[in-house]
């Protein structure tokens, strides 16, 4: 069966829609993909977690063994995206538990919400500058599965960033490095399983029920309910904090889990101060962009090794959704349309699609032969 790559840009901010049956929708993105894969591969830091996985090589693969056996279908798409690429599949999977294995991982990202009226979910994506320029939307419409939007970095499960889907679920996720890790799924694993949940009740109960060997903080809601929840998960234990009202925030250490899961960076905490410390009078979506991309906004300088790629604010009211790309003009989209790749809608909120990127569609027959008009 034949499955379908579409790329598009609106404004500055890159979208690429995908469908069709599970493994051939991931082996035409790695196909698609392939030489951003590779940037991305080569120009990856040397992360410790590197000599980490050859000094604890029973670790890595009890915690591959896991992520297979309790994610088979993300597994599997992970097996397609390095197939299609072209890439060594040790190679992804190295990348995708960089975070489960016990070492500094070096990634970021802040999650700020806003439980009222309106209610807000906020989220800076920080990451390596190798990904700069290269992230970009990823719709993927996978047959018989809710469609799902994520900001995504080549070469990962969709799964470790932003997340909307057809459900009206909304999420960010914030890395933490866990000490000691016990030897479970990876995490990139059950946050992709969990985008399958209807509601934030059933993606919590994905979450309570699957052990993840690194740790993520979920700060979530659902369009069209004003409730903000936070889920922080590491190995079997799971904190879950409703926002009543007020101001919400979460950065790279546990807040509610036992801290003998993490050690808080000193980056992470200077992030918390910022958040702990705003005061908004009348919060709206422009005051949490204007928050996101001037108090917390990292730039890869004094030190710092990370900078935001992109931040993705939503009023969880309307679902309209915000997207600022690094140095770009940002795009307003609804967070059904994002969901559903329905890029006419999107378009319309902002104006006609960019041309030169756009294509009306990859087949895996287009691309194998060179024939798909955005083919490389």
């Amino acid at each position: 069966m034949v499955a379908t790559v579409r790329e598009h840009r609106i404004g500055d901010v890159r979208w690429t829609v995908v469908s069709g049956p599970r493994e051939a929708a991931f082996r035409e993105l790695g196909a698609y993909a392939a030489a951003d894969i590779r940037t991305v591969l080569d120009g990856l830091p040397d992360w410790p977690v590197t000599a980490r996985s050859r000094r604890s090589p029973v670790l890595f693969r009890a915690v591959e063994s896991a992520s297979q056996v309790e994610h088979p279908d993300a597994y599997a798409e992970l097996t397609a995206l390095a197939e299609g690429a072209g890439v060594p599949f040790d190679d992804l999977l190295l990348a995708n538990l960089r975070g489960d294995l016990g070492a500094g991982d070096g990634t970021g990202c802040t999650d700020l919400a806003w439980a009222g009226t309106p209610s807000l979910l906020g989220h800076n994506e920080d990451g390596a500058p190798v990904f700069d320029g290269i992230g970009r939307l990823l719709t993927l419409l996978i047959d018989g599965e809710p469609g799902v939007c994520v900001w995504w970095y080549p070469g990962f499960l969709p799964a470790n960033t932003v997340t909307l889907t057809t459900h009206g679920l909304v999420w960010g996720i914030d890395s933490v490095s866990v000490v000691t890790p016990p030897p479970c799924a990876g995490r990139h694993f059950v946050a992709r399983t969990a985008q399958r949940a209807t509601s934030v009740a059933e993606a919590v109960s994905v979450l309570r029920s699957h052990a993840s060997a690194g740790g993520f903080a979920y700060t979530m809601g659902q369009v069209g309910s004003p409730a903000v929840t936070v889920v922080e998960k590491a190995g079997e234990e799971t904190a879950v904090t409703t926002v009543g009202s007020g101001l919400s925030w979460h950065t790279n250490h546990f807040r509610r889990l036992s801290p003998h899961w993490d050690v808080a960076p000193e980056e992470s905490l200077a992030r918390a101060e910022v958040c702990a410390h705003l005061a908004p009078l009348a919060p709206d979506a422009k005051w949490l962009v204007s928050a996101l991309t001037t108090d917390v906004r990292r730039d890869a300088a004094g030190g710092d090794p990370l900078m935001t790629l992109s931040t993705v604010v939503t009023d969880l009211a309307d679902g309209t959704v915000t997207v600022v790309p690094r140095g770009g003009a940002p795009l307003r989209a609804r967070v059904a349309d994002l969901a559903s790749g329905d890029v006419d809608a999107a378009g319309a909120l902002n104006g006609a699609i960019v041309a030169g990127q756009r294509c009306p569609g990859v087949t895996v027959e287009a691309r194998r032969t060179g024939e798909g008009p955005c083919g490389t």
